[in-house]
């Protein structure tokens, strides 16, 4: 149980680490991407409310492990992310920099059991 209790948390970290690199390439464009592609990608996490998402993943496994509710807000997580996926897919040239941590939150999501 502390294994999956461990992903969870990555999960969640990692998902914050995403939204932090959208508001900081917003706020400064490090990497000269497209803004208004930028502000559409936070705009679809926000609508399916990323923050709240990792907020409660590290809560609910921050003592014990409840898989059945872990494995629910994952797959909410997951329908959002696989919106974006396409829409990074669609703007490969001018969103590529994004796919790099697209596929990390891919691989940690396909982790979790689909008991």
């Amino acid at each position: 149980m502390k294994h999956e209790m461990q992903k969870a948390t990555l999960l969640a970290e990692n998902i914050n680490d995403f939204l932090a690199f959208l508001n900081k390439n917003l706020e400064k464009n490090i990497f000269y991407m497209d803004t208004g592609k930028l502000k559409q990608i936070k705009l679809i996490a926000e609508d399916f409310k990323f923050h709240i998402l990792a907020d409660e993943l590290i809560r609910i496994n921050r003592f014990v492990c409840d898989p059945k509710y872990t494995n629910y807000l994952v797959d909410r997580f997951v329908k959002g992310l696989t919106i974006i996926d396409e829409f990074v897919q669609r703007n490969y040239n001018s969103l590529f920099i994004v796919t790099g941590r697209l596929y990390t939150l891919k691989n940690l999501c396909s982790l979790f059991s689909k008991d």
